[in-house]
């Protein structure tokens, strides 16, 4: 038994220790006893912050260099959970804080903020702080802004593998909005909104059109939590949808990449077709209505993703570099290098949910972001489809650790997964009224989750006067151990 074995073994032999992850001073897993999204989940949160810890116990291993790290309960102390709640708080502090700074620099008359993955990861032991949120958050955004009117909803039923999808809205309007109503979808009746309503039903939702995505709609027929909520309002007169929408991920990285095996590369990914059809399957939803006019905005989750092939030979590791590809890792795993033959410098490291890459926000704002965003092929297969110009950095995968919220995470690459969509009669209102339009990412310098905030601040014309509208999309890390 090697010395790593035996540490494992003392450690796991000890009460409530459900897992070990062996971490060498720059960060790197050297073992585990967890799966792979685990550790690298951990492992990006624990090497930043575990100095911070003041319960932690370190030994050091003087013959291989190795630092480990035991967190553990100790009388009076608290608990790695407590601390992961902490770091939840300040997290959660910051994310409003944020939040409440966009709103107060673009005064909206109405808001309209989606949520994906409520709950986060852990959405069954979380699930139940969700009503407190939401009141949280409005109770704060109704004082400082009179948006005191509005609907709230969390889809909150996870035992109904059939219908839970994880998502969540929220919707309100200021004071100055003289008529504000919601469609039911029952009676195609419109209802005034005369206070504040929030709602967490997972069936009989008049006012909601809820669908979660059939299963032979998921890459491999693998189901999740993932699908699209529609609710139709009327504002002054203008009758709008608003649509929340969560498309399939990437579930790994090398699948992203290979074709009948992993020795050549090819595009678009089976992912990126599975998004195509969701998409698609989405609107042909909505367009069985017979209400292809009205107008309609799509934000939330979309999950589009750069073109990996094109990303890896054009941009990381260009034929302008003599490459040298590995395919297969020591450990019999998939694993997928480009290593410069002349420095012999790793340029790409892919594994399942590993992306190790030379991009971070600095390059990619002053060299990369036109590059990249080229590369941003996804929305191009829906034409009916229009979005403002993009000139903020991919919104995902960013770091958790609260003390690194401009760094990304090196589990994926750098994509814009979240996006706010029109269709074509919303596009032509939009552009009909002269005023100034704001499309970027919310929290540029503060952890906001994995997933930055996406917010469009812009007008749509109401009667005679033209009202302004913030619209703003968010995944809400509510778990200590929320990922993507």
């Amino acid at each position: 038994m090697n010395d790593y074995q035996a540490v494992i073994k003392r450690l796991q032999s000890e009460d409530r220790v459900t897992g070990v992850i062996l971490i060498d001073k720059d960060g790197r897993c050297i073992q585990t006893t967890v799966n792979e999204e685990l550790t690298n989940q951990f492992v990006s949160q624990l090497h930043p912050l575990i100095t911070k810890a003041r319960n932690v116990m370190k030994e050091f291993d003087s013959a291989n260099e190795l630092n480990f790290f035991h967190i553990r309960a100790k009388k009076h102390e608290p608990t790695w959970a407590q601390f992961l709640d902490r770091q939840l708080e300040h997290l959660q502090a910051g994310w409003l804080s944020e939040i409440v700074k966009v709103i107060e620099s673009k005064a909206p008359k109405v808001l309209a903020i989606h949520f994906q993955e409520i709950g986060g990861k852990e959405f069954k032991e979380n699930m139940h702080q969700m009503k407190h949120f939401f009141q949280k958050l409005y109770t704060t955004l109704s004082e400082k802004f009179n948006l005191r009117r509005g609907l709230g909803y969390y889809d909150q039923d996870f035992t109904n593998v059939d219908t839970f999808t994880a998502l969540g809205l929220l919707y309100l309007f200021h004071d100055d909005v003289k008529e504000a109503s919601v469609c039911n979808f029952q009676t195609g009746n419109f209802e005034a909104i005369e206070n504040f309503t929030l709602t967490s039903d997972s069936v009989a939702l008049p006012h909601f059109h809820k669908l979660r995505f059939s299963k032979e709609l998921f890459p491999k027929s693998r189901p999740s939590r993932k699908g699209f909520l529609q609710c139709r309002l009327q504002i002054n007169g203008l009758v709008i949808d608003l649509v929340n929408i969560h498309l399939f991920h990437d579930a790994c990285n090398i699948e992203a990449v290979e074709s009948v095996g992993i020795h050549s590369l090819f595009s678009p990914s089976v992912f990126a077709k599975k998004r195509e059809n969701g998409l698609k399957f989405v609107l042909k939803q909505l367009d069985q209505e017979k209400n292809c006019q009205i107008p309609m905005v799509l934000f939330g989750d979309f999950n589009f993703r750069l073109d990996t092939k094109c990303l890896i030979e054009e941009v990381l590791a260009p034929s302008s570099v003599a490459v040298q590809m590995i395919v297969q890792g020591d450990d019999g795993k998939p694993n997928l290098q480009y290593r410069d033959l002349n420095s012999g410098e790793n340029l790409v490291e892919m594994k399942t949910k590993l992306f190790n890459h030379k991009l971070n926000v600095g390059n990619i704002q002053s060299d990369n972001l036109e590059r990249l965003y080229k590369l941003d092929r996804e929305p191009l297969c829906h034409t009916m489809l229009h979005e403002f110009p993009i000139q903020f950095v991919p919104s995902y995968p960013f770091s958790e650790n609260i003390d690194c919220g401009k760094d990304y995470m090196y589990t994926r690459a750098p994509a814009w997964c979240d996006r706010i969509l029109l269709n074509e009669p919303a596009w032509l209102l939009a552009n009909s009224v002269s005023s100034s339009v704001c499309y970027d990412i919310v929290g540029k310098d503060t952890c906001m989750g994995d997933h930055k905030p996406v917010c469009l601040g812009l007008s749509f014309p109401v009667g005679n006067s033209s009202s302004s509208s913030s619209l703003s999309h968010k995944k809400i890390a509510a778990s200590s151990q929320n990922s993507s």
